[in-house]
């Protein structure tokens, strides 16, 4: 007769890694913007986003424009974002969202955003310049 061993957690039981996490996030955001209409970074719309916590606002920029934001939940996850609230595109949003959070944002494609912590080096808020790889102030 064979023993069971007990001492094995279910895999349901252990907890989820950083690696995991990041990626749940990461998902869930892209499934929550594919859900929306094809939307692009250059469509203004109206939004209305208060402001609080970065990963919670970050959730709600992604219902509202439909767009793909991408951002390691560990990263930002003291910073806080500001309100936006009335007619914009989403350059223009994420610009004063993320005015004085710390944090920064680069558009991979027409609807995927990237956000993480700005480095020590950089300026304002701002977006990247894919031109030269370093990140530009942006005027609002």
């Amino acid at each position: 007769m064979r023993r069971r061993d007990h001492t094995r957690k279910p895999a349901s039981a252990v907890p989820f890694s950083r690696a995991r996490r990041q990626l749940l996030t990461m998902a869930t955001l892209a499934l929550l913007a594919s859900s929306r209409s094809r939307a692009s970074r250059a469509d203004k719309r109206a939004l209305d986003i208060k402001a609080g916590s970065a990963i919670l606002t970050l959730a709600e920029f992604v219902r509202q424009t439909g767009l793909q934001v991408l951002f390691e939940s560990d990263a930002i996850r003291n910073h806080s974002t500001r309100e936006v609230r009335g007619q914009f595109d989403a350059a223009e949003a994420l610009g004063l969202m993320l005015e004085g959070s710390g944090l920064t944002y680069e558009f991979v494609n027409e609807r995927t955003v990237t956000v993480r912590p700005r480095s020590v080096i950089s300026g304002p808020a701002g977006k990247a310049d894919p031109s030269s790889g370093s990140l530009t102030a942006r005027s609002i």
